[in-house]
């Protein structure tokens, strides 16, 4: 989330190049060739330095659309996360990866109706689990 500091930062790089720009408007033929140059590379500066701003807050704000709308499609369908999209219905996604770490890791399917996490090594049952068959040996 952008904090105040980067977005007071980026108000304060278009402030200073407003202020110089109205600097170099005003001052007519009273400034000498050399600071008109000078007043003019800080202008381009600041401008710079509150285009890079900018372009960082748009990066995160991106980011946090992204990870606001995957949460938004992550459903809960126990014992495990599926997620809805216009394509469908993906999973199942792992609850552990992704309560600790939201991580959406693919659950594989292990037999009888059980599901296995490869990251993270869980094992989770749905409603169709069925177990296994004792094999016995005998003598």
């Amino acid at each position: 989330m952008p904090d105040i500091a980067s977005i007071g930062a980026a108000l304060a790089s278009i402030k200073t190049a407003t202020e110089i720009a109205k600097l170099i408007k005003d001052s007519g033929a009273s400034l000498e060739q050399a600071e008109v140059k000078l007043q003019i590379a800080n202008l381009i500066s600041s401008l710079a330095d509150a285009k890079i701003e900018l372009a960082e807050l748009q990066t995160e704000m991106n980011q946090l659309k992204d990870k606001l709308n995957q949460r938004v499609s992550v459903k809960w369908v126990k014992p495990y996360y599926m997620m809805q999209s216009d394509a469908g219905t993906e999973g199942p996604f792992c609850p552990t990866c992704y309560d600790n770490n939201e991580k959406m890791i693919r659950l594989q399917g292990s037999g009888c109706k059980g599901w296995s996490c490869l990251t993270c090594k869980g094992f989770f049952k749905d409603s169709e689990y069925v177990d296994p068959p004792q094999i016995r040996f005998s003598r």
